[in-house]
């Protein structure tokens, strides 16, 4: 009788403890959500990003040869640094933009496990690119979902200068 019992309380264990909710089905990726403007609000057609202190391989974030004016583009930021460095050329010109940042890891759920959350301080750029406007600094997993006119930063260049 007991083997019995034993063997019901173990299948309802068994039934019980496994659920169909099993899985990360919520967004892990933390990406900064950069727009890209110039000062003077000329269209430019051509827009090539990558990344400062990558290995070479596959460090292009962005090449886009259309219209760059009112879109938004996702970037990542460094989780082993406290600031990330891109290269932009846009229109023809190359310049430099470091933002300082500070990281925490989050908890988002038991099957998802942690995911970085950044807080934008600050940023460094060459003198091309006129000014750094900074929407939002929060930047986590839900970033990416912003809004059509909503971003992290906007970047307005600054092309007479070259």
């Amino acid at each position: 009788m007991k083997y019995y019992q034993s063997t019901i309380v173990a299948l309802i264990f068994i039934l019980f403890g496994c659920t169909s909710e099993k899985g990360c089905y919520d967004s892990t990726e933390t990406l900064m959500i950069a727009s890209f403007k110039e000062s003077d609000y000329r269209v430019f057609d051509t827009l090539y990003i990558h990344g400062i202190g990558k290995d070479g391989r596959g460090d292009t974030l962005v090449y886009d040869t259309l219209s760059s004016q009112s879109k938004r583009f996702p970037l990542p930021l460094s989780l082993s640094a406290d600031s990330t460095g891109f290269v932009i050329v846009a229109g023809g010109f190359s310049d430099t933009l470091y933002i300082r940042h500070s990281i925490t890891m989050k908890f988002l759920s038991e099957y998802c496990g942690f995911a970085p959350e950044y807080l934008i301080k600050g940023s460094i750029f060459t003198a091309g690119i006129d000014s750094v406007i900074i929407s939002d600094e929060v930047v986590n997993t839900k970033s990416s979902q912003k809004s059509t006119n909503d971003q992290n930063i906007t970047i307005y260049f600054n092309f007479s200068v070259h």
